[in-house]
């Protein structure tokens, strides 16, 4: 096993740059070893010689053992996510359901700004929203000035409901988490939003009803 490891570090040594770290573990192949760099899942051989990227299928049991680790890997994601930089609107207390969901948003997506209306909804049935910037145009232009005018805001909730609906917000600039948040939705292979996700890093869907959402969530 110590000759495996070895061969397995020598070949990520000499394929990733420095600055990349590489989580390894085990997996039900005795022959491959599930590599996680950036929140990217690949596999490679024990001897270190042969390299793949895709699913890993445990087809007696029917689970996508693929789809597991990413999903783990994003729940370590968002649970490394300080509370004060999300937008987050609390759950009431005292319900049955009562759990988080993180959705990336961009301030001018038609259906982001219609699922910000069952926000309220969500909340009453327990459901914590924390939203994480997304701003359709990448990390320049119009949604990523108001996301960042949003997030600098003093009331953030307040400022970011304005802004989905259609009202000018003052235009801030501050020290912001606006590009961290884009570039963590662009590792975990985000392409349009609204993108909702469990906390346990399920990927929920993108446009939902609150009552669709909180079906999913009591399953």
């Amino acid at each position: 096993m110590a000759g495996a490891d070895f061969a397995v570090n020598k070949t990520l040594a000499s394929i990733l740059p420095p600055d990349k770290e590489a989580r390894v573990s085990d997996t039900p192949v005795p022959v491959l070893k599930e590599v996680v760099v950036d929140g990217s899942i690949f596999y490679l051989s024990q001897d270190g010689h042969y390299l793949f990227e895709g699913d890993l299928i445990d087809v007696r049991n029917g689970v996508n053992l693929t789809a597991q680790a990413r999903k783990n890997v994003r729940s370590d994601m968002f649970a490394s996510l300080s509370e004060s930089d999300t937008i987050t609107f609390h759950g009431a207390d005292g319900k049955k359901l009562k759990t988080k969901i993180y959705i990336y948003t961009d301030i001018d997506c038609g259906y982001c700004r219609k699922l910000h209306l069952e926000i309220p909804d969500l909340n009453k049935a327990g459901i914590t929203v924390s939203y994480l910037a997304f701003p359709r145009d990448g990390l320049k232009g119009d949604s990523h000035s108001k996301a960042v005018s949003v997030w600098c805001s003093k009331d953030k909730k307040k400022a970011l409901t304005l802004a989905k609906l259609g009202k000018a917000v003052e235009s801030l600039m501050c020290d912001n988490p606006v590009a961290e948040q884009y570039n963590l939705g662009q590792t975990m292979g985000l392409r349009g939003t609204p993108a909702v996700y469990s906390e346990d890093g399920g990927y929920l869907g993108a446009y939902s009803t609150a009552e669709a959402i909180v079906a999913q969530l009591a399953h």
